[in-house]
């Protein structure tokens, strides 16, 4: 074989190996308009300061009252309601009537109905209806005699005198448990009230470090994204998510029977304001990218499956169940959502926490 023929087949080796690269790059989505990561960062953003960095933190403390109160919302959620036939009637209770509204004996439209829901003191009737109901028996029947006001919003019923002729066949109860051993012991995996109440605090405490973690990262982001300037944006990108907005207005428009003008208008924005607001995207998007890139940190695709799985489970779906409810698998929803972004957003300020510097809140 000649020297020029080897270089011919070198070359259209090496020519097939790049197509099918370049073909998985495509099918992956690393040239898509959503992908940030393929991207030269020097050439549009210059990152501001995210090293070094003084924040606040709070220590999460929980008092003996927020255990409490978390308990005695914990009771509350296991009361059950049921139905009876027998006691009196009292304000705050919801009760089954039936009643006939008759005006000189004569039966008027929308007078009168059967097992009819009421809460005693939601003021559903005129004046005097639902007070006359309390202290009656259940299982009884009142005659209630009154007078519609001035201003009732159907006109030919103002000032007319009503006897309301009304049974009241049930009401509802509520049984809320007492929070005792037996409580702990039915509803939770405790067997000590004092091992339930120090997994309440440790719960209360972990969701409060949380939320102080939350505002820590919530301070050092705007503060790395205000010292951030945009060099030039990328085009691709920013069409991407000004479509991308624009796309998600209009399925809300829809959803109101709007236009997206309309939509838009009435909060007081226009098309414009969209592509403000997707310039604010890219920018969080390359600062993002950027920083992860410099600090040499991945959100791998097991990673971000995983944690997808883990969202599904404490919402308490299956992938059949969520896709059933929301039309779509928790993969493109999560697209649609940006959890990528948010998921990579939260291991790049993690590693800017750790390269800055805590003071303690007075």
């Amino acid at each position: 074989m000649t020297k020029k023929k080897k270089i011919i087949i070198a070359v259209v080796v090496i020519v097939a190996a790049l197509a099918v690269i370049f073909g998985y790059l495509i099918k992956t989505g690393y040239f898509s308009a959503s992908n940030y990561s393929h991207l030269n960062y020097d050439k549009y953003v210059k990152v501001g300061k995210y090293k070094g960095l003084t924040y606040t933190k709070t220590k999460a403390t929980v008092t003996q009252k927020e255990i409490n109160a978390q308990i005695k919302s914990n009771v509350q959620a296991k009361a059950t309601t049921k139905t009876v036939k027998t006691g009196t009637v009292k304000k705050g209770d919801t009760v089954s009537i039936d009643y006939v509204g008759k005006i000189n004996g004569k039966k008027f439209d929308g007078g009168s109905a059967t097992d009819y829901t009421l809460k005693i003191g939601s003021g559903t009737f005129i004046d005097g209806f639902e007070d006359g109901l309390i202290g009656e028996k259940v299982g009884s029947k009142v005659e209630l005699h009154l007078t519609f006001p001035s201003d009732y919003s159907t006109k030919k019923l103002r000032n007319k005198k009503v006897v309301f002729t009304v049974t009241i066949n049930s009401k509802k109860v509520t049984e809320t448990p007492t929070y005792n051993l037996a409580f702990v012991k039915k509803y939770t995996n405790f067997k000590t009230k004092e091992a339930y109440e120090a997994s309440v605090k440790k719960q209360l405490l972990a969701t409060k470090e949380q939320q102080n973690e939350s505002t820590v990262q919530s301070t050092l982001w705007q503060e790395i994204l205000a010292s951030s300037k945009v060099k030039k944006y990328p085009s691709r990108q920013l069409k991407y998510e000004t479509n991308k907005l624009k796309e998600t207005y209009t399925k809300t428009a829809k959803q109101y029977g709007m236009t997206l003008k309309k939509l838009l208008k009435a909060q007081g924005m226009t098309e414009k304001d969209l592509k403000t607001q997707a310039k604010s995207t890219v920018k969080a998007k390359l600062v993002i990218y950027s920083i992860a890139k410099k600090e040499g940190i991945e959100l791998t695709d097991k990673q971000y499956n995983k944690q997808l799985q883990t969202m599904l489970k404490n919402a308490g779906f299956t992938e059949a169940s969520f896709k059933k409810q929301y039309n779509e698998t928790i993969e493109e929803y999560a697209e649609e959502n940006g959890f990528r972004d948010s998921l990579l957003l939260t291991k790049v300020l993690k590693k800017v926490e750790k390269l800055g510097t805590a003071k303690a809140a007075k």
